[in-house]
């Protein structure tokens, strides 16, 4: 009888720690692909900020406008959603100049910029919205009862998204 209860115990206790390891490697896998994402959209960060670079001394040096784009870099330490939003505004006001000046014909080497920003623009949107799709995931994962305590083993806290906001919104806003 002794036998059988002790028995019982390694088994409940052998199931309870499979499904901690389970639960575990599920969420080290959200963990490995957030991290993955982050590198990537660091990486795609700073080549936009290359880019916007390039093009700012351009401009600034062939047009008559002062361009304001990137002036608020000096407020960004390692905030990448900062980062982020400035570099947003400062590709929203290179647009908008090249929009409003249709007459300017950019030299070869403007077209490339622009198209290489244009690409990393869109490469970026797009890592982005992995990351915000596997952030959602992972924030839900870690708050559901049953992993609440693994997650608190490993360390784990909710995360945030990057939230760019969606230019046709603040048109809209701006009429009201």
């Amino acid at each position: 009888m002794i036998f059988i209860f002790i028995c019982g115990i390694i088994v409940l206790v052998a199931l309870i720690l499979l499904i901690f390891l389970l639960k575990k490697k599920k969420l080290s896998i959200y963990d490995i692909k957030i991290k993955e994402a982050e590198q990537e959209i660091d990486a795609l960060l700073s080549k936009k900020l290359s880019l916007l670079s390039d093009l700012y001394t351009h401009f600034n040096e062939n047009s008559d406008k002062e361009f304001q784009f990137l002036c608020h870099l000096d407020e960004v330490e390692d905030d990448e959603f900062k980062l982020n939003s400035i570099l947003n505004k400062a590709y929203k006001e290179l647009k908008d100049y090249l929009d409003d000046n249709r007459s300017y014909i950019p030299s070869d080497d403007v077209k490339l910029l622009i198209n290489d920003l244009f690409q990393c623009d869109i490469e970026c949107t797009a890592v982005k919205n992995y990351y915000n799709d596997t952030i959602n995931k992972y924030n839900k994962t870690i708050h559901k009862l049953s992993n609440k305590i693994v997650s608190q083993f490993m360390g784990l806290q909710k995360k945030e998204a990057y939230n760019d906001p969606v230019e046709e919104e603040f048109e809209i806003l701006k009429k009201k």
